[in-house]
């Protein structure tokens, strides 16, 4: 059973929320008097302080027609949205009022059966961090803070905040709620609910999946979907976050889409119809009405879910992270997760120089290049002595959101580095590292940060006595880390990234003897021992002071043993990874001799072979046949050339089947020999 009122009543019934206030204040016909003159005509807010008893009358209209949760009337009710109207000084005393004008409503309805709950709402203002600008994170917090205030001291039961069209605008909203809360003493559950546009996104570019996986942190009581468009748009996209979701799911539609002249279309018996269908399929918790519904629609609604069980929400989901778009971690076959490592200034001397001379626009176009190659995540590491790494990560940040749509990995020792950066991440980014060198300092400084933004987090192998080199070691560490983690700071197993740490073999350091295979048995330790948690290397650190081709050779082999092993998170370079199956099996076994028999003779041996060796070019697919071609793409894993090809078989081959069983399959056949050799 849960906690509070609210919480048993979502676990026993599909609550009903209300309709639209806008609708019902146009079809009011006031007067600019009615607003407190024509300097504040259209300012449905400040109708809180100068008409009370119309908004008692809207609300009494959707509490008589069965809805369980009513908004006050505080949609743009920050300053920020008030001060177009020189409104906003009385912001907090707006809120108070309409929060006590909507209790005093629900008072009057509520009964032992029907209890009746008054949510806070609170839009997304008239401005957006990620498309328009025009305020600062700062300040955005600042003015969802004090509008939470006058929500929670006038007595609302909840806070919604509705119509999020930019994640960016929901994580200083969260920040603000989260303030208010703490300041007040009070914890009112938090409702959000998202608009997907008809082009399938959010304004700002997210889809649902990575909407709720950037939200997930905040425990949102209820997440789901409302206004932009009428129920059909919103089935796929509904269906989605009632698969992906482990909290409640709300939907509340417009009536339809607006035609020409704002006229909403869907009556209150073919939208009551369409929400009850998302029901029956067992994706809501809670329904309701947005934009041109009415107390008629509402009612109808009531009536079509009230003998249908609420949706029944999954226990966990995979291990995920977000950018623009989600990684849902669904597929291990599909390891290694490639993370581009590119955009570092301490590993890309190119990156390090756009940086330097503060070209940020080219710079961002190195992370595309690496994400055009194959990269899923891309790894952002800023730290030059030489520079001042805050200003140079929000200058990059600016530029590489827009540039890539791929999760971040935020690569700093500086904690107030990574909170810059998590200002202009709408997603669920990575944090790079933290570790025990210090005891838990370090782990104190930044899992706030995660709590606070939504992160997954990379915990290398050190602890008070150094960096781990044998497989227990590591384990041992790693253990230690999991359980202060999970117990004392309440982190998800899934978001804790075990780097187990590789070290160069090429350095002749007796300490490192034999530490490359030790590392590959600490993957399988540490994935055998905390199957929930995920693993990371930065593979070319392996490889480091020898010859260019054979670090290319050596990095690929290494990689293939790491992911055999259980290696989830790889840090490349995607631009130069070769693909296993296309090295020489003289160059494999050189490889695998000199990572787990390094001595001074297999290095010296390694090192001779490939000095001063070119890398070989390959034969280029325009010197094949179409079936060598199409054989090539399956052999190498690449779609480059693959459709215009296609296109070009089928037009050659009299059936698709001989296209599959011929060249394909060759391909296949192909590849089944390097698997097996």
């Amino acid at each position: 059973m849960g906690s509070t009122l609210f919480e048993k009543q979502l676990a026993k019934k599909i609550l009903v929320l209300d309709g639209a206030m806008g609708t019902m204040l146009q079809q009011a016909d006031l007067s600019p008097e009615d607003f407190g003159g024509e300097a504040y005509d259209g300012c449905n807010e400040y109708l809180n302080l100068t008409y009370p008893s119309l908004l008692d009358s809207i609300h009494a209209h959707y509490l008589e027609a069965g809805a369980d949760i009513i908004e006050t009337n505080t949609f743009g009710a920050t300053d920020l949205v008030l001060d177009e109207y020189d409104l906003g000084y009385l912001a907090e005393e707006i809120n108070i009022k309409a929060a006590q004008i909507a209790k005093e409503a629900a008072s009057r309805y509520t009964t032992p059966e029907q209890p009746r709950f008054v949510a806070g709402a609170m839009g997304p203002t008239t401005k957006t961090l990620s498309v328009t600008g025009g305020t600062t994170f700062e300040e955005l917090t600042k003015s969802y803070e004090q509008q939470a205030r006058g929500l929670i001291k006038g007595g609302v039961d909840l806070l919604l905040l509705e119509t999020s069209q930019d994640m960016l605008n929901v994580k200083a909203a969260f920040l603000g709620i989260t303030s208010a809360k703490e300041a007040l003493n009070e914890d009112p559950p938090l409702m959000i609910s998202g608009t997907i546009e008809p082009m399938g996104t959010t304004l700002a570019g997210q889809n649902i999946e990575a909407f709720y996986l950037s939200l997930e942190h905040m425990n949102p009581i209820v997440v789901g979907l409302n206004c932009a468009t009428g129920p059909e748009f919103m089935r796929d996209h509904l269906r989605s976050l009632s698969d992906l979701a482990t909290t409640n799911v709300s939907c509340y539609p417009n009536a339809g889409l607006p035609d020409e002249e704002g006229n909403y279309h869907e009556t209150p018996e073919s939208l009551a119809t369409k929400v009850a269908g998302f029901a029956e399929k067992g994706w809501v918790n809670v329904v309701g009405g947005c934009c041109g519904t009415t107390p008629d629609h509402i009612k109808a609604i009531a009536e079509a879910v009230r003998p249908l069980r609420p949706r029944t929400a999954p226990t966990s989901h995979p291990h995920a992270v977000s950018g623009i778009e989600p990684f849902i971690y669904d597929d291990q076959d599909s390891r290694p997760i490639l993370v581009g490592e590119r955009t570092n200034v301490i590993g890309s001397r190119k990156f390090k120089r756009l940086i330097a001379e503060e070209k940020f626009e080219e710079a961002s176009e190195v992370a595309r290049a690496q994400v055009k190659k194959g990269a899923q995540v891309i790894d952002i590491c800023l730290a030059d002595p030489d520079r001042e790494e805050d200003a140079d990560m929000e200058a990059f940040m600016k530029h590489v959101v827009n540039k890539v749509k791929v999760p971040l990995v935020i690569d700093s020792t500086d904690v107030k580095v990574i909170e810059k950066a998590l200002t202009y991440s709408q997603g669920k980014v990575i944090i790079n590292s933290i570790n025990l060198e210090d005891g838990e300092d370090r782990f104190k400084e930044v899992l706030p940060l995660v709590h606070k933004y939504g992160a997954a987090v990379v915990v290398g192998t050190i602890d008070e006595t150094g960096m781990a080199v044998t497989a227990e070691r590591k384990l041992e560490i790693a253990k230690r880390s999991h359980d202060i983690l999970v117990e004392e700071y309440g982190l998800h197993q899934s978001d804790i990234i075990f780097d187990p740490l590789v070290f160069p073999i090429g350095t002749g350091d007796a300490q490192y003897i034999g530490s490359a295979a030790e590392t590959i048995e600490g993957i399988r330790l540490i994935k055998q021992h905390l199957p929930a948690c995920q693993t990371v290397l930065g593979i070319s650190n392996v490889s480091f002071g020898l010859p260019p081709v054979g670090r290319e050779v050596l990095n690929a082999v290494y990689l293939y043993h790491c992911t055999k092993a259980g290696l989830d998170y790889a840090i490349v370079n995607t631009e130069k990874l070769e693909r296993y199956a296309s090295i020489d099996k003289e160059e494999i076994d050189q490889a695998d001799d000199l990572l787990f028999n390094t001595t001074d003779e297999t290095l010296a041996s390694f090192t001779a072979f490939y000095r001063g060796k070119k890398k070989e070019v390959k034969v280029p697919t325009e010197t094949m046949t179409l079936e060598e071609r199409l054989a090539h793409y399956v052999v190498e894993g690449t779609k480059e050339g693959l459709l215009p090809d296609l296109e070009e078989a089928l037009q050659k081959f009299e059936t698709p089947l001989q296209v599959i069983n011929g060249p394909l399959m060759d391909g296949m056949a192909e590849v089944g020999r390097l698997f097996n050799d």
